[in-house]
């Protein structure tokens, strides 16, 4: 099922408990983020403020657009929601669906009207403030109103219009920081081919769509991949765009609010501190790029998505670790590796992999796998990496860590690598290696049998499912209820 715009998923989460509606006043500043912070700490329902305080109650927020969920066997509901399934489907059961959805693209549909043009504020009527932007964490650089939202801007070269999630701060009420990473798709366009030829760079910011939109926006496509065409396929509907007012992009045309501008070249302000996905306040105080406003498009009755970044786990650590673990999967398939599962531990926070293999195939397999991952687009940020047999559940830490300790050799089976790319957002880059951008490494564990090892010497696996008889394991398994269990 395809959400035609984001009030619809939100009537979605309502009917499935996984909404509450918060009518009491609350203060944007730090009051509505501690909110949206406990419901992540608890797992509990999305928060949807219709009252914000100095705003009249037009304007609205919501929280934990993407969260997970503390219902039993429910954990990916908003993810699996998002995606028209059952709330209740597993995350391998998402990734298998992303990768079936995600390798049968469906171009966008230009249409000539759209919900996101009921306001057009060009000039002097432009103010950023006029939206219930809130102040995140405390010695937060300013007011973010990029955290649940995608920038739109297109490759001057290949017309490439790429679509992703940075953060973006409030300077002005026509004035915004944005947090461009050399290495990611927008950097690559800004800094080698905008700026190096003095040239404004034109975006879209768009909040408030169908939440597949952000999925995409999260997603580590290759580049020159369309990530319109990746959502229509996710959606299994045509994504319906409408030109913007100032620029020459093309937005969601039922986006609640679409801001428009240029980054002008060799421009600065400071931006920063924030409190980051890792968990920690990352990246400090620097002169990033600014995105001057042209003009803000929005609903009657706009709402705002808002996500407070920090500890795992956030929406961006339950989105982005399914569609990281699904573009690995995917290409590792294409070159017909015998891999079975890929799984990203949201407590890992998008730097960490855990890989099923079917079988080991020759000697020094493992090691030319972990390489495959890393050389791999969606593997680029992930510094650790385990790799374990087929009989491990890759989604169950407690089989994965047992596979460590019982298969990992701690002196034969960890393979070091330094000085590899990594996020300058890494903690445990210090402050010299942060600036430079370098100081990266790669871990191995190879949690699988040894190839050479004899099938005679490996130990037999001492589970319910292996170490009874098949009958007895049946009987008992139907007979659970009657011996008195749930």
């Amino acid at each position: 099922m395809a959400y035609n715009d984001f009030r619809e998923y939100i009537d979605s989460l309502d009917e499935e408990g996984e909404l509450v509606r918060i009518k009491q006043e609350i203060d944007w500043n730090l009051e509505m983020s501690a909110i949206t912070r406990r419901s992540y700490d608890l797992k509990a329902p999305a928060p949807f403020f219709e009252k914000i305080k100095d705003y009249d109650a037009s304007f609205r927020a919501m929280g934990a657009p993407a969260g997970v969920s503390s219902r039993p066997d429910r954990f990916y509901a908003r993810l699996a929601l998002t995606l028209g399934m059952d709330p209740g489907a597993t995350g391998t059961e998402i990734i298998e669906e992303y990768i079936k959805r995600r390798n049968n693209p469906i171009k966008p549909v230009m249409v000539d009207t759209g919900l996101c043009k009921e306001n057009i504020d060009t000039g002097d009527d432009i103010d950023l403030l006029k939206f219930p932007i809130p102040y995140l964490h405390e010695g937060d650089g300013g007011r973010y109103i990029g955290t649940w939202a995608n920038i739109i801007t297109k490759d001057p070269d290949t017309g490439w219009v790429n679509w992703g999630m940075y953060r973006v701060m409030i300077h002005d009420k026509k004035t915004m920081g944005i947090s461009i990473l050399p290495h990611k798709h927008i950097g690559m366009m800004y800094y080698q081919k905008y700026e190096a030829r003095d040239k404004p760079m034109e975006f879209a910011m768009t909040m408030g769509d169908d939440p597949v939109l952000s999925i995409v926006g999260c997603a580590f496509l290759p580049p020159q991949m369309s990530e319109v065409d990746v959502a229509g396929g996710l959606r299994e509907k045509a994504v319906e765009l409408i030109k913007c007012e100032t620029v020459d992009l093309e937005v969601p045309a039922n986006s609640e609010i679409v801001v428009e501008g240029i980054i002008p070249p060799k421009e600065r302000m400071d931006e920063g501190p924030f409190g980051e996905y890792t968990g920690y306040v990352a990246g400090g105080v620097q002169p990033r790029p600014i995105c001057k406003v042209s003009a803000v498009t929005y609903r009657n009755d706009p709402i705002l998505p808002i996500s407070c970044m920090g500890m795992p786990i956030d929406d961006c650590h339950a989105v982005m670790p399914v569609t990281i673990a699904a573009e690995l999967l995917s290409d590792l398939r294409k070159q017909q590796l015998p891999v079975k599962d890929v799984y990203l531990p949201p407590e890992g926070f998008n730097h960490m992999a855990v890989v099923s293999t079917r079988v080991n195939p020759f000697g020094g397999y493992v090691q030319k796998l972990a390489h495959s991952i890393w050389a791999s687009k969606a593997g680029t940020n992930l510094s650790y990496v385990v790799i374990v047999d087929g009989d491990v559940d890759v989604t169950n830490m407690e089989e994965v860590v047992h596979a460590m300790v019982a298969k990992c050799h701690p002196y034969k089976n960890i393979y070091r690598f330094k000085d590899s790319s990594c996020s300058p957002l890494m903690p445990w880059l210090s402050p010299e290696d942060r600036k430079k951008g370098v100081g990266g490494a790669y871990v191995l564990f190879d949690c699988t049998w040894p190839k050479d090892l004899p099938p005679a010497a490996i130990p037999k696996k001492v589970t319910l499912d292996v170490a009874w008889p098949k009958e007895v394991y049946d009987k008992i398994v139907a007979n659970w209820k009657e011996y008195g269990y749930e």
